[in-house]
């Protein structure tokens, strides 16, 4: 009699755990997105975005959002422009990025640790949609805690957007010779768990 009981403890032990699932949700004030632009072929200036949104499935699956309203270049009227004539933000107000990694090789890794991983990622822009291999590196600050950052930057082009003529306006308005057409983007972003058992 002892057997069927030990069997329906572990059964009912393997159903809580596998009833058991965390989703990973962006820290935005702990999160940064940077792209760098270059002007005048040697000048280059380093801006941001204020506001993320992200996640992490237990399954792997991620998203995240990028409010392109809320660039930031240090330069009130550029941000204007950049919102008028460059995302067209009326039109096209988020940027978003999706993709796959494999949770199961970041949850077993020891506290502490980093893994590095080449990651595609589905980014619409613009009312366009571009796969890039992102190279990235994700650490496990704690059993809660998880930091992905760019292990090299990845590079954004006008070109593939739909955004070069928004380029030529910001160079006409700026009356700049030229900016460049791509340009290098970088991301730190900070995820905590939200454990949470199935009903």
């Amino acid at each position: 009699m002892k057997y069927p009981l030990i069997k329906l403890a572990l059964l009912s032990s393997f159903l809580w755990i596998s009833g058991v699932h965390a989703e990973w949700s962006l820290q935005s004030g702990e999160s940064s997105l940077h792209f760098v632009s270059i002007k005048k072929d040697t000048i280059g200036e380093i801006h941001s975005f204020k506001k993320l949104e992200g996640k992490i499935a237990d399954s792997g699956e991620f998203q995240f959002s990028i409010q392109l309203g809320a660039v930031e270049t240090n330069i009130p009227i550029r941000n204007e422009r950049m919102n008028e004539f460059l995302f067209e933000i009326a039109k096209f107000p988020l940027a978003s990025g999706s993709g796959k990694v494999d949770m199961g090789e970041i949850q077993k890794l020891p506290v502490g640790s980093v893994k590095t991983m080449k990651v595609p990622v589905t980014i619409e822009l613009h009312g366009k949609s571009v796969q890039k291999e992102v190279m990235l590196q994700a650490a496990k600050l704690s059993a809660e805690k998880l930091w992905v950052v760019t292990a090299a930057p990845f590079l954004i082009d006008a070109a593939e957007f739909d955004l070069t003529s928004g380029v030529d306006k910001l160079r006409e308005l700026a009356v700049l010779p030229n900016i460049a057409q791509a340009v290098p983007v970088s991301v730190s972003l900070m995820f905590v768990s939200n454990t949470k058992k199935m009903k």
